[in-house]
């Protein structure tokens, strides 16, 4: 057996890290709920929440070690995540509101 044929194993203090990692941006998320921000209150949410995302795919999805089509796939798949957000805001932005008929 090759050194090719055997598993990789990730070690345990990788997945303690991201652990610690993702409970440290939960909170940061949490946190900011409480504060009044305005408009960057959605803003700094987002970007945890798209960190957090990340975290996961490298580490548990193993997308840093993964062949071209997988990536391919992940990248496709948040490009079309991508069209169906901007459409939906494009026709929010785009009705014009019309009075209660009351």
């Amino acid at each position: 057996m090759s050194s090719a044929d055997t598993p990789h194993v990730t070690p345990a203090r990788r997945y303690l890290w991201v652990l610690a990692a993702l409970l440290t941006l939960l909170a940061l998320s949490a946190g900011t709920a409480f504060l009044k921000l305005g408009p960057f209150n959605s803003i700094i949410n987002l970007s945890v929440s798209v960190l957090k995302t990340l975290l996961v795919m490298a580490v548990f999805m193993h997308e840093t070690g993964a062949r071209n089509l997988t990536r391919l796939t992940s990248a496709l798949g948040f490009i079309w995540l991508a069209m169906l957000l901007a459409l939906s805001l494009l026709d929010f932005l785009t009705r014009a509101v019309l009075p209660a008929p009351w």
